[in-house]
């Protein structure tokens, strides 16, 4: 946990410093449309998806007037905090906290730690408050991701993210016996959206950028051995397909070009990870064909936003053409991505982006195999 929470820091320091050459939208535009993808995603997580225009219009203005507040140095005194609860969107349910939550959300909220560590922690405490005898997960209610996210915008953070491709990791981390137990769970889900969060904060539009960190080296150094590993995980799976089609068959490419094609793929994978990518990159590929089935799946090195960040992305993305039409096989979440800032060496990220290869590649089959079979 320490090591992914320094590597969450030092991606922290590259963003940075980037922002000191950076002039993009104002922070007041930026911020709403974070919120405005955020809440999104939360309603969708609650199953709560029918608010029309006025009120997601609401809704961003409450968040951006809390957030403005936090930023301005306001007491995290128990009067304010039972305020914001009152205030915060509820999506129709208000909460039911008790008399003294303010007091134990305000203790929360001001615990010595690693800013993840205490959002995880005030999350889970406000969840507590809501629900003191809970026999199982309760359903999810909005307020305890905002005071997570005000605690983080304190400490010049980004607002917490949330994918709904995350609802079976958040109710395993939930669904834990104790606060303690929850935490510990919580915390690395926390680590990869907050790391979302930084990549989506590197892309605004540079002004006088400095010189790029050159990322080509280590690009290239792991778009090498992606090219070998893709090409070693379809050559062991062709023989066992075979046993399904007499003539099924893997075929690979790479390259450094975005190609019409490839390029497509290659936004939806940076806009699935909270990215803009920038203009180089780096794909392997590997095309399976099953009788009637073509499965591509693209694993590409991107760089995230501007090249003078330095910072790139592995990310994926798979499509399954059948009888039926293309069909997206991956469904990646915003965390399903690993993340390189321009001082990482191949060496100690292939282990992170061999796993990452191969949880991608598994998925892609198994859709494979449930479409053919």
């Amino acid at each position: 946990m320490r090591r992914r929470l320094a590597d969450l820091d030092r991606l922290r320091d590259v963003c940075t410093g980037h922002h000191r050459h950076t002039l993009g939208e104002p922070p007041h535009e930026a911020l709403r449309r974070v919120l405005r993808r955020h809440l999104r995603e939360l309603r969708s997580l609650a199953a709560h998806e029918d608010a029309g225009p006025e009120q997601l219009r609401a809704d961003e203005e409450i968040l951006l007037e809390m957030a403005a507040e936090c930023r301005s140095g306001e007491c995290l005194t128990p009067a304010y905090l039972t305020d914001l609860a009152r205030r915060a969107p509820d999506f129709g349910v208000p909460p039911d906290l008790p008399e003294d939550a303010g007091k134990v959300l305000a203790e929360a909220a001001t615990v010595e730690t690693h800013p993840v560590i205490r959002a995880a922690h005030v999350f889970l405490v406000c969840e507590g408050e809501l629900w003191p005898d809970r026999p199982a997960p309760p359903p999810p209610h909005p307020l305890p991701w905002v005071l997570a996210s005000l605690s983080l915008l304190r400490s010049n953070h980004p607002p917490l993210p949330m994918d709904r491709r995350l609802a079976a990791q958040l109710a395993a981390a939930r669904s834990r016996p104790d606060h303690y137990e929850r935490l510990l769970a919580l915390i690395p889900i926390f680590a990869d959206l907050m790391t979302a969060a930084l990549r989506a904060e590197l892309c605004r539009t540079p002004a006088a950028a400095p010189p790029s960190h050159g990322p080509a080296p280590l690009a290239a150094a792991l778009h090498r051995r992606i090219q070998e590993h893709l090409r070693r995980r379809g050559d062991s799976l062709t023989p066992v397909l075979r046993e399904l089609d007499p003539t099924a068959r893997a075929t690979h490419s790479a390259g450094d070009v975005s190609e019409e094609a490839v390029a497509q793929q290659c936004d939806a994978a940076a806009a699935r990870a909270l990215f803009e990518r920038g203009p180089d990159c780096w794909w392997s590929s590997v095309e399976i064909t099953v009788m009637d089935a073509v499965l591509r799946l693209l694993v590409v090195v991107q760089q995230v936003g501007a090249p003078s960040s330095g910072v790139l992305a592995v990310t994926a993305d798979g499509v399954l053409t059948c009888s039926e039409g293309p069909v997206d096989v991956l469904d990646l979440a915003c965390t399903d991505c690993v993340t390189l800032i321009p001082t990482d060496c191949a060496d100690e990220r292939w282990p992170a982006v061999e796993s990452f290869i191969d949880d991608v590649t598994s998925r892609a089959i198994h859709r494979l195999t449930q479409a053919v079979c």
